[in-house]
């Protein structure tokens, strides 16, 4: 069913039964009201950006000190699920779109949790005063939600209830971009930190392919006109080997294929419910997580 581009094809038996971790109500792009989820508080890493060649000869030539520029960290929030029992878990950090939190994601954090898995879903908006920034997404740029990414690793890391040495990063559509940065080599060196052990991403904006060495698995439909997957096929092509990352493309499938009811133009592109093919994406995520988590 569809095109797949992978080092090798993954076999699942899809398990149908999903425990209802977080149910919520909302309307549309409100924030969400959880119930049987925490709300916990962390902080995103802070990063400070390295000098340019020219500041550095400049800073050398006046006899002064190089000027660098830092990204603080902020408080940021999020919506912690756990299974039953005292782990220690494996964990999934979820990343929004640029529509927020939506239902979309107490689906996914049902499911995973369902699968055994710890999930916290980091609120990147929020906290800096933003709901929905679609059509805007440079208000929260890729790289200030990479460093929510790692502020949430570091806070799942610190509970004894979460095993640090396996947590992944999943995202969809804005998420998804995120992901793809977050998982790069060039990232976790510039951070001095240890990257995620497996990563997700759905229909994301596949773009300035660099080294990766996280097993990735990269889902999006032929039809979305969000995000192009002929991108995503340019994109695996051009990553430099060796890399483990899997490219599956749905054949007929829009923007947000995986949420039930999905049904609607948003920016002036389709996002729609595909069922066949978010069946299959289930079983290929939960595939994907039990053997690298």
């Amino acid at each position: 069913m569809g095109k797949l581009l992978t080092r090798g094809w993954l076999h699942a038996v899809f398990c149908a039964s999903v425990v209802g971790a977080i149910s919520f109500a909302e309307t549309a792009f409100s924030a969400p009201v959880f119930s049987g989820a925490e709300k916990v508080d962390f902080d995103s890493v802070p990063y400070t950006y390295p000098p340019s060649p020219f500041k550095v000869k400049q800073a050398k030539k006046l006899g002064i000190p190089v000027k660098t520029n830092t990204e603080p960290s902020i408080p940021l929030t999020g919506y912690l699920v756990k299974p039953v029992g005292e782990g220690p878990f494996p964990a999934v950090i979820l990343l929004h779109s640029c529509a927020g939190i939506t239902e979309l994601y107490a689906l996914w954090s049902d499911r995973l949790v369902a699968w055994g898995y710890v999930v916290l879903i980091v609120d990147s908006f929020t906290p800096r005063g933003e709901k929905y920034i679609c059509g805007r997404e440079e208000l929260v740029s890729h790289w200030i939600r990479t460093l929510d990414a790692y502020g949430a690793k570091r806070y799942l890391s610190s509970h004894p209830f979460v095993d640090s040495s396996r947590i992944a990063a999943m995202g969809m559509s804005l998420g998804g971009n995120v992901v793809l940065q977050v998982i790069r080599i060039s990232t976790s060196k510039n951070l001095a930190v240890d990257s995620f052990r497996a990563a997700v991403a759905l229909y994301p904006n596949c773009q300035k392919p660099e080294s990766i060495n996280v097993p990735t698995l990269i889902l999006i439909g032929s039809a979305d006109q969000m995000h192009s997957a002929d991108a995503c096929v340019r994109f695996l092509e051009k990553i430099p080997p060796p890399h483990e990352i899997t490219l599956k493309v749905f054949p007929g499938a829009h923007h947000v294929f995986d949420q039930p009811g999905m049904d609607m133009v948003e920016v002036g592109k389709i996002n729609r419910y595909h069922p066949e093919a978010a069946e299959l994406a289930i079983e290929m995520i939960r595939e994907h997580f039990d053997e690298r988590l």
